[in-house]
């Protein structure tokens, strides 16, 4: 049997297809063909996209009459408006864009702050759906039949069906959390039908099968189940082995995100204030949180690009990527050099100042480009571990933590977030997290298993586990006092 996790992102699309022992069979990739932070994507070339990802991982199997199912999960915020015969009414508005308005800031003032957190569990901004939701119903052309999230919009054009799953509607604002239905407080206060919202059911539900046109465009059968996925950030933990209360995943991309999963919502507001979201996870298994940096793979590339080019000639002629030899030349010991990595603003987790700036502190003359490659992962980590000690103080401490996504391949950053978090590491060894998560639930939905959870763990690989070193954990205990200074300090200043 043959499943395909469909991972849908902010800059392309990717398939990949699975055995039911684990083996990665097959995989395709597409970029959009947007230019860099442009804020809106065409939901036909999204369409487009999928559906040759699809077809060209399809047509590298050696049996595609194998494949039983196809799995989509993606990004959150966004989403695409349809008219009643299926038509997209505008362009996407990606996740990233700034939807600020001043109908959105009016409604919170209205409604309440507190209303927001106590049905929705997140803090309201202007990143989640609903302001986008707002925009889209005072300039659509033609009145809006359905608002579907991503993953859910690709599960319409593929098969039909017209619903969520739960993590994803969490990211609308509009997502009652402990009722697990959509709130029609919220609706009856900001304008949306509720007509006008898909489904919502558990994540990995299979929602039917390929309309006839898409499995002969595709070269599969019409037999084939379309299964709902999830956020992006639910399928990655999946694929990771998270299944208990203390475990978590670090995923760290152009976005490094911690998840950790915890067994209940906190009682009071505290915890929401400070920015985390409470997103019911797999099997009703308990919640996970999203602890996430916007600046974080981001930032290291910013320094290949620009303070690293040289090293393009030697690279080519090794026969390696620059991070490889970043990575060989870096120093051994703790830097001298504390970075604040705010090069996009500070976003995500607990704080959000699109204004602050990056900062590198503590710069002398003996201080040289290996210095700097090695301060620029040390603040990356700084700030997460900002964020497992504002966690911790709310009861959510992750023990355990697997590592994945471009980050982990580093053994030299995956020792510094040993030293500074003073935890071990688990990396795991599947680069396809997210598809492989997917692709799990498709299993799940095809053979009846109920445990899904229980099955991921049999799809686990994993790594030598990274050790903290004790020396260094000292170390960097003092230098994160420091940084917390630092960046008090700006946040100080830019409140003023």
């Amino acid at each position: 049997m043959i499943s395909l996790g469909v991972d849908i992102g902010g800059t392309g699309a990717k398939c990949v297809a699975f055995d039911d022992h684990g083996a990665q069979l097959a995989l395709s990739y597409i970029e959009y063909p947007n230019p860099p932070g442009k804020a809106n994507l065409e939901p036909q070339v999204l369409s487009d996209s999928v559906v040759r990802v699809i077809r060209d991982c399809v047509q590298a199997l050696p049996a595609r009459n194998a494949v039983a199912a196809i799995t989509v999960s993606s990004f959150g915020e966004s989403f695409v408006p349809i008219d009643e015969h299926g038509a997209p009414l505008t362009d996407i508005i990606m996740y990233f864009a700034n939807s600020e308005s001043g109908e959105f800031d009016e409604l919170v003032q209205r409604v309440g702050e507190e209303t927001f957190m106590r049905i929705a569990r997140i803090l309201p901004d202007a990143s989640y759906s609903l302001a986008k939701m707002l925009y889209t119903l005072r300039t659509a052309a033609r009145p809006v039949w359905k608002f579907l999230p991503i993953a859910a919009y690709v599960c319409y054009r593929l098969s039909g069906a017209v619903m969520t799953d739960v993590s994803l509607a969490c990211r609308t604002l509009l997502y009652d959390v402990e009722r697990r239905e959509w709130s029609r407080e919220l609706l009856e206060a900001s304008g949306v039908n509720l007509d006008q919202l898909p489904e919502v059911c558990p994540t990995g539900t299979a929602v039917g099968f390929l309309r006839p046109e898409i499995a002969q465009a595709l070269g599969l059968s019409e037999s084939v189940r379309v299964v709902i996925g999830s956020h992006d950030q639910i399928v990655n933990a999946l694929a990771c082995g998270v299944s208990e209360h203390g475990d978590g995943v670090d995923v760290s991309g152009t976005c490094e995100c911690i998840e950790p999963l915890f067994a209940g919502i906190p009682e009071d507001f505290a915890f929401t204030k400070e920015n985390f979201a409470c997103v019911p996870y797999v099997d009703n298994a308990g919640y996970v949180t999203y602890a996430y940096n916007i600046s974080g793979g981001a930032v290291v590339r910013w320094y290949r690009d620009q303070l690293a080019k040289h090293l393009s000639a030697q690279a080519k002629a090794e026969h390696v990527s620059i991070y490889d030899l970043l990575n060989r030349a870096c120093p051994k010991e703790p830097t001298d050099v504390i970075v604040l990595p705010f090069l996009q603003g500070m976003g995500g987790t607990p704080d959000v100042r699109p204004d602050a700036r990056g900062m590198f502190y503590g710069v002398s003359m003996e201080t040289g480009l290996p210095e700097f490659y090695r301060a620029i992962l040390e603040g990356l980590t700084f700030e997460m571990a900002y964020n497992l000690e504002k966690l911790e103080g709310f009861g959510v401490a992750p023990g355990r933590l697997y590592a994945c996504g471009g980050g982990a391949r580093s053994k030299v950053w995956l020792q510094i977030k040993a030293d500074i978090w003073n935890r071990e590491i688990l990396p795991v060894k599947t680069e396809e997290t997210g598809a492989l998560g997917s692709a799990i639930l498709g299993f799940a939905a095809v053979t009846g298993e109920k445990d899904r959870l229980a099955l991921a763990k049999k799809f686990v690989r994993l790594g030598e586990a990274v050790r903290p070193d004790p020396e260094h954990v000292n170390a960097y205990r003092e230098k994160f006092q420091l940084y917390k200074k630092l960046r008090e300090f700006q946040v100080g200043s830019l409140l003023k």
